[in-house]
């Protein structure tokens, strides 16, 4: 078969609006989990030298469960955080953060008021504003989170009926990153195509060493599974809906499940 490359971007011309679903469960002993939807709104405008900047803003579908004060005052103040503007390259990777200082100060702003709601709501927000004010460091944490993943993910492949090579890092929550190395295969639809990215990866010691202190589990062995499921658009040129499940396996009993999408 003759090798067809095809190289898919990300194109939000104008403005449009994502569903998006998140849930955690986490088995180390008690089981533990939680759910959460939000609406991202996408508005896209194009840079003479071809890059666009992303205005994104993102609305929570339900109320945050109140545990307790100390993770409200960080829902608030992350959420306090949007709407925020990045630039990406032609196919939506990820260059940098843009009107960066003007997005603190409508932060600062917003959250003025938080210490009348919340006792020490200030030690907090001061804490935050120290981290946000580091462009560089704020906008890689903020891209941890597994609906940025999903969102700045457009691999490209070549349609040669095989496998193509690809890495996805991972954020597992409170424990770091891991490089997920896999392959993409892909399947020609009227629309566009579907692309699978599969990887399966030993979990490195620095990871096995952080799960033994956040959740005294030992294990002689951890593995990482990573499957993403995407639909790309060749009209519109983007990918429509992406679907991912990142699980960490001890021997034949899953420890760690995290599924994310955004349709």
């Amino acid at each position: 078969m003759e090798e067809t490359r095809v190289k898919p971007f990300q194109k939000y011309q104008g403005t449009h609006l994502y569903h998006v679903e998140g849930s955690l469960q986490i088995q180390f002993g008690e089981t533990k989990g939680f759910h959460s939807s939000c609406k991202l709104t996408i508005h896209e405008t194009e840079n003479e030298d071809q890059t666009k900047n992303w205005l994104i803003e993102k609305i929570e579908d339900l109320p945050l469960p109140s545990e307790n004060s100390f993770m409200e005052i960080l829902h608030t103040l992350e959420q306090s955080s949007y709407p925020a503007e990045i630039k990406v390259d032609e196919k939506g990777v990820f260059l940098q953060a843009t009107n960066h200082q003007k997005n603190i100060e409508d932060w600062k702003q917003k959250t003025s008021g938080i210490q009348e709601k919340y006792h020490n709501a200030d030690v907090f927000r001061n804490q935050y504003l120290a981290a946000f004010e580091d462009e560089e460091i704020f906008y890689r944490n903020k891209r941890k989170e597994p609906f940025w993943n999903l969102l700045l993910f457009a691999p490209s492949y070549v349609d040669n009926g095989g496998k193509n090579e690809e890495v996805m890092t991972w954020n597992i929550k409170g424990i770091g990153d891991i490089e997920c190395v896999g392959t993409i295969t892909a399947e020609q639809r009227d629309y566009g195509f579907d692309a699978f990215f599969i990887s399966e990866t030993i979990v490195p010691d620095y990871i096995k060493e952080e799960l033994g202190k956040k959740y005294l589990h030992k294990a002689e062995q951890y593995k990482a599974e990573l499957t993403i499921h995407m639909e790309y658009n060749s009209p519109k040129k983007q990918y429509s809906k992406k679907k991912a499940e990142f699980t960490l396996s001890a021997g034949k009993k899953i420890v760690y499940r995290e599924t994310s999408s955004i349709i």
